[in-house]
């Protein structure tokens, strides 16, 4: 009997696979014998995720250079996986970026970038991956919110905490409209976790302060977010949707 903890001959898409989380989860699913296919538009970053992929499976991953934000991109992305995977079985929506800057200083074109990326993109990818996974009936969709979705950011800005309570709000509109047809859509909200994106605009002091207002009392790894994807990828989560799933080292950001 197979475990139900196995994702073995299934196949997805990881968007924000160049770094922290999206490549931590990348990774993670290949080792549960997953097929990825890769999307960022770092492409130095996509080259090393191949590698770490390729250092610990007998396959290679599929690697797009590409913007999320851009419909015509993220159709080509779709129909080009499906094409060489046969399916898309799971969607990992990780694409993001995080601004600190305050809100009366915020530029539109500074907002509309966050929004765009951490908003826009998770509703371009599921808009075109559900039909297939409808056509199939299943499918796993993880759009990667933030604990500032339930609260407020302590490192972002107005625009960051806005689009992850957006994008919450879009996981659970979808799983109310789509559940029913054999798809599952959560949204995970990952605490502070020790990636680029947060490194880049934290001070040593900040992580220190941070890591006190956590019971665990430090942040967690990508790696230990990544695990916790998979699980809402197998069907050890099957009857999981509409969630919103936290890992924070029981902090609560207010």
């Amino acid at each position: 009997m197979n475990s139900p903890y196995t994702i073995k001959d299934r196949s997805g898409i990881v968007t924000g696979a160049a770094s922290g989380i999206g490549r931590a989860t990348a990774v993670h699913l290949a080792r549960m014998d997953a097929r990825v296919a890769l999307v960022d538009k770092d492409g130095h970053g996509l080259e090393k995720t191949r590698l770490l992929i390729e250092e610990k499976n007998s396959f290679s991953p599929l690697v797009f250079e590409s913007d999320v934000t851009q419909e015509t991109a993220v159709r080509e992305v779709v129909a080009e996986t499906v094409a060489q995977f046969g399916a898309v079985d799971f969607l990992i929506n990780s694409a993001g970026i995080l601004r600190r800057t305050a809100f009366f200083e915020i530029p539109p074109a500074e907002w509309d970038l966050v929004m765009n990326v951490n908003l826009r993109a998770a509703f371009l990818y599921c808009q075109a991956v559900a039909p297939h996974m409808v056509d199939r009936g299943r499918g796993a969709i993880i759009n990667v919110a933030s604990l500032a979705g339930r609260s407020c950011s302590i490192l972002g800005g107005a625009h960051y905490t806005t689009s992850k309570h957006a994008l919450i709000g879009l996981s659970r509109h979808l799983a109310r409209e789509l559940s029913s047809k054999g798809l599952r859509i959560n949204a995970f909200c990952p605490g502070a976790t020790l990636t680029p994106m947060t490194l880049n605009v934290s001070s040593d002091e900040e992580i220190e302060a941070v890591a006190t207002t956590i019971p665990r009392g430090r942040w967690a790894s990508p790696e230990e977010q990544a695990a916790v994807i998979g699980f809402l990828v197998s069907d050890a989560a099957v009857n999981i949707t509409g969630a919103c799933i936290d890992s924070n080292g029981g902090a609560l950001m207010v």
